[in-house]
C-alpha cells in the first residue's frame, strides 16, 4: 500500500493471491487513519498471464473503488493509472477538508526564513542555560 498527501494505491500482484487477501487489512487500516483520501486498487504484473484480466475481482467493486490492471514491466495502462490517478488527487486537495491535508498545507505554508528570524530575535532575551558542574 501506498499512500501519499491526497491518494492511496492498494497494489496486488495477480500472481501471489496472499497480496489480493491483504487488500481488506490495507483498506480498514488506511480508512483508520484517512478516511476521506482517495483510493486506487491496481493489479499488477498482468503481463505474465493476460487471462487474469478476464477474473473478476470484486474487491474494488465492494468499496466502489476504482481498478487498474496493469504491468509495470511492458507499461500496459501504466500512464492512463497515472493520469487518473493524478486527477483524483488534485480533486482531492481542492476539495479536502481531512485534518491531515490540513496540517500538510501548513507545513508548506510555513516560511521557515521568517519563522527563524522570530526565533532568533527571541533566542536572545532568553538567558542562556549553562551545563550543571562536576
Amino acid at each position: 500500500m501506498l499512500v501519499s498527501c491526497a491518494l492511496s494505491w492498494q497494489v496486488f500482484d495477480v500472481q501471489r493471491k496472499v497480496t489480493y487477501k491483504n487488500l481488506s487489512n490495507w483498506y480498514k487500516e488506511l480508512r483508520e487513519f484517512r478516511p476521506e483520501i482517495p483510493c486506487i486498487v491496481v493489479a499488477n504484473k498482468i503481463d505474465a498471464d493476460m487471462k487474469m484480466t478476464q477474473k473478476s475481482f470484486n474487491f474494488a467493486r465492494k468499496f466502489n473503488l476504482p481498478f487498474y490492471f496493469v504491468s509495470a514491466a511492458d507499461g500496459t495502462n501504466v500512464v492512463k493509472l497515472f493520469s487518473d490517478a493524478i486527477k483524483l488527487a488534485v480533486a482531492y486537495k481542492q476539495n479536502s477538508r481531512d485534518f491531515m491535508d490540513e496540517v500538510m498545507r501548513e507545513l508548506e505554508n510555513f516560511d521557515l526564513q521568517q519563522k527563524g528570524e522570530d526565533f532568533s530575535d527571541k533566542e536572545e532575551s532568553c538567558p542562556e542555560e549553562k551545563p550543571p558542574s562536576t
